[in-house]
């Protein structure tokens, strides 16, 4: 009772307890009733009743009779409209909720207490779950941070799992502090992968060590560890990042075959969606490659349109600074010593022009395609309208100063209308202010001439 009124109590530090998860309750709920039932030095059973909340603190009530044997009753009261509306409601949901919060209990050195999430007459045992969750396990395993030890329990969870992500457990003093999602952090971990049967998994890992109990904070939800040392590092300094990119490049090991078969699934998706949705991209493929570019292989159309292109803009910058490097090498050098750079060079660029070529091949189909189906009647028979047509081949009531090259589709006409000089589309002549030299000669004779022939200048 001593160290229950005592702010940051050490009498439970042995078996992880910081002192500070009573103030917990009163962040969600108004009051906490507590009844215990416990044995006396001389083994007579005693009890205790009192309440806990913000305003009156500890207030000791009478003590209850008819208790037969010993345990504690928590009443948690006036739960707070805040938490209370995100909280799960069913007992299947709140015993998962539990399960996932105190796995590691489940997996550390000496097992759990049995408990059990009961709600009128729906009773989840805990120790069940973890046959519903788990998949099979993998090795223990442990790394090496400059001389400092870390121990990781890798699991392989079932497909049903609700939470499908990847994710790294850092955990502390026999309790899990916080998680961190993985996808994408490996080159093929994205979700759920295949194990040599063919069936799903989602993979995680519970990192503990003596070195993170140390630097856990009193209300376990972060560690005192910087997320990285800016310049260079003691020895004995160990943040965040170490850590994190040694137990990486453990689950890549760990991971080997599953992880190669879904770069393998990845790789075979971005080759389909290229070949049928995006044909730029094949010259430069093989260079995407190189640069390390790997996909989920459910990644949705557009988010893989997105991903190649910013890819690809990396590859034209990073093109961009090799030009520098090649000219400033070229007359200062031998030929002999940048031929081998300047090859390089050269092809990457002829990559970058031909995916440039396609992507121009691809949107005329694509402008083609509909001006096919504009042209057409639709299903009852009718055509499209004139200003639509008219706006495929150039926006109405504009003049090529104002718009961008790209604009117009004037090739569909004649190519040679790529060269004009000045183009002005469903505009009268009175409008058009600002005549290139070669049309102001023939603006008068235009005047004259039928109003339907005012509308384009003939150069």
């Amino acid at each position: 009772m001593t160290s229950f009124e005592t702010l940051d109590s050490d009498h439970k530090a042995a078996i992880g307890c910081r002192g500070v998860g009573r103030l917990l309750w009163l962040k969600a709920f108004d009051k906490v009733i507590v009844r215990s039932a416990f044995e006396d030095e001389d083994g007579s059973l005693s009890t205790r009743r009192f309440r806990f909340s913000v305003d009156r603190e500890v207030e000791h009530e009478e003590s209850p009779d008819g208790v037969e044997e010993p345990g504690t009753v928590v009443h948690l009261e006036g739960f707070k409209d805040a938490y209370q509306r995100n909280a799960p409601k069913m007992v299947d949901a709140i015993a998962r909720e539990v399960f996932e919060h105190c796995i590691w209990y489940f997996l550390r050195p000496g097992g759990a207490p049995e408990v059990v999430v009961v709600d009128e007459n729906e009773a989840v045992p805990l120790e069940k779950l973890l046959e519903d969750f788990v998949h099979s396990d993998l090795p223990t395993t442990s790394v090496d941070v400059k001389g400092t030890k870390f121990e990781m329990a890798n699991l392989r969870l079932k497909s049903s799992t609700r939470n499908p992500t990847p994710r790294l457990f850092w955990c502390a003093a026999n309790r899990v502090v916080m998680d961190e999602n993985l996808t994408n952090k490996i080159a093929g971990l994205y979700g759920r992968l295949r194990d040599e049967t063919s069936a799903e998994f989602t993979y995680v890992c519970y990192l503990s060590s003596d070195f993170l109990d140390e630097h856990v904070r009193a209300d376990r939800t972060t560690f005192d560890l910087d997320e990285r040392v800016a310049g260079e590092a003691i020895l004995d300094d160990i943040s965040l990042d170490d850590i994190r990119a040694a137990v990486l490049a453990e689950v890549e090991r760990l991971l080997t075959e599953p992880l190669a078969m879904a770069r393998d699934e990845g790789k075979a998706r971005v080759t389909d969606f290229v070949s049928r949705r995006a044909p730029r991209y094949r010259p430069v493929l093989s260079r995407l490659e190189t640069l390390g570019v790997t996909v989920d292989p459910t990644i949705k159309d557009q988010d893989l349109e997105l991903l190649l292109h910013r890819n690809l803009q990396k590859l034209e910058a990073d093109a961009l600074a090799q030009t520098q490097t090649v000219f400033a090498e070229v007359g200062s050098l031998p030929f002999e010593d940048y031929k081998e750079s300047l090859t390089r060079y050269l092809d990457t660029i002829n990559d970058i022009n031909q995916s440039d070529l396609a992507a121009y091949v691809s949107r005329r189909r694509v402008i083609l395609d509909i001006l096919t189906r504009l042209i057409a009647t639709n299903e009852h028979g009718k055509y499209s309208r004139e200003d639509v047509i008219h706006s495929l081949l150039m926006p109405m009531r504009t003049e090529s100063n104002e718009i961008g090259t790209d604009a117009s589709n004037l090739w569909i006409l004649d190519e040679r209308l790529a060269f004009h000089d000045y183009l002005a589309s469903d505009k009268t002549l009175k409008s058009m202010r600002r005549w290139p030299p070669s049309c102001r000669t023939r603006r008068s004779s235009l005047s004259t001439q039928d109003p339907r022939s005012r509308r384009v200048c003939p150069y």
